[in-house]
C-alpha cells in the first residue's frame, strides 16, 4: 500500500506519518517498526504493557503474538520505531488498556529515546477519557515531524 501512495505524483515519500487507535494502533504501530519510510507514529488506545493490557482481558486474537511475554515487553516493541518521532496518547479511563500499565511501559520506552539523544522525538498525551482519540496534541505533531 505504500508503495502505491509514493507511486502517485501527489504523494511527498518524505512526509509519511501514522496514526491509529486500539487494533488501529497496533497496525500502526507496528507499520512503523517495519516501515522505516514512515516518518512520524501516533498510537492512541493501545500503548500499554502486555501484562496489564493483552494478558490481563479478553481481546480480539490479533493483539496476541504467541510467546512474546517470553522475549520482551510492548515497550520493546515500540522502541522499534525509534529513533523516529512517536506520539502516545492514553485516556485515564481506558479499561482496556490501563493508565498505570501506560505510564510504567512509557517510562520503559522513553529510557530508550533517551539512550538515542532523541528523547524530543517522544511524547505523551495523557487526557481524561476513556478508549478515544485526544487530538489534543496527535495533529500539531505530526505537522511538526512529517
Amino acid at each position: 500500500m505504500l508503495d502505491y501512495l509514493i507511486e502517485r505524483g501527489d504523494v511527498d515519500s518524505e512526509r509519511i506519518g501514522v496514526m491509529g487507535i486500539s487494533g488501529g494502533g497496533l497496525a500502526s504501530s507496528f507499520f512503523a517498526a517495519y516501515e522505516k519510510r514512515v516518518k512520524a507514529c501516533v498510537v492512541s488506545g493501545f500503548f500499554c504493557t502486555f501484562k496489564d493490557s493483552i494478558m490481563s482481558i479478553h481481546h480480539c486474537v490479533d493483539n496476541f503474538i504467541p510467546g512474546i511475554i517470553k522475549n520482551g515487553e510492548m515497550a520493546d516493541l515500540f522502541g522499534l520505531i525509534a529513533p523516529r518521532p512517536l506520539l502516545i496518547e492514553a485516556g485515564t479511563k481506558d479499561d482496556i488498556f490501563p493508565i498505570d500499565g501506560v505510564k510504567s511501559s512509557y517510562a520503559r520506552l522513553e529510557k530508550l529515546y533517551e539512550k538515542l539523544n532523541v528523547k524530543n522525538k517522544i511524547d505523551i498525551d495523557i487526557f481524561d477519557g476513556d478508549h478515544q482519540i485526544s487530538g489534543a496534541k496527535a495533529y500539531d505533531f505530526l505537522v511538526k515531524w512529517v
